[in-house]
């Protein structure tokens, strides 16, 4: 899993999310969003600045709100019924599309360490292919 952050003007690097490997499932929780972000927003974060996230568990989770407040940032409030709007939607399926137009065969990745650094590496690769103005327009 990755995040990221747009903005009209930016276009963050690519954030790896961990697994956390003491949940139960081995999956991603606040803690894995909480680290990402972390790297992610706190280095470009203006006062007052709206962040959009979405309505993911991890994102609306109690720690994750604490956070958020601990460091001033102000999440714009985004209502369970409403389709989702948020631009990083576009773009995450722009990345998916240039992925694919990149790597055709990227899906023949054997999935181990290898693999996976090879994989980590063609995103990250079709990650700088997209431009701003791409993102400008999406946003």
């Amino acid at each position: 899993m990755v995040w990221a952050e747009i903005s009209r003007e930016i276009k963050t690097p690519l954030i790896f999310m961990l697994r956390d490997e003491e949940n139960k499932n081995h999956g991603y929780i606040a803690k894995s969003y909480i680290s990402a972000i972390e790297d992610g927003i706190l280095p470009t974060y203006q006062p007052d600045q709206p962040f959009q996230q979405d309505n993911a568990q991890t994102h609306t989770s109690k720690m994750t709100k604490e956070w958020h407040e601990k460091h001033g940032i102000w999440v714009i409030d985004w209502s369970r019924c409403n389709p989702d709007l948020n631009s990083i939607e576009h773009v995450w399926r722009a990345l998916k599309y240039k992925l694919y137009w990149l790597y055709p065969n990227f899906h023949e990745l054997k999935n181990n360490e290898a693999g996976v650094e090879n994989l980590t590496a063609r995103i990250k690769e079709a990650w700088e292919r997209i431009d701003q103005a791409r993102i400008r327009r999406l946003v």
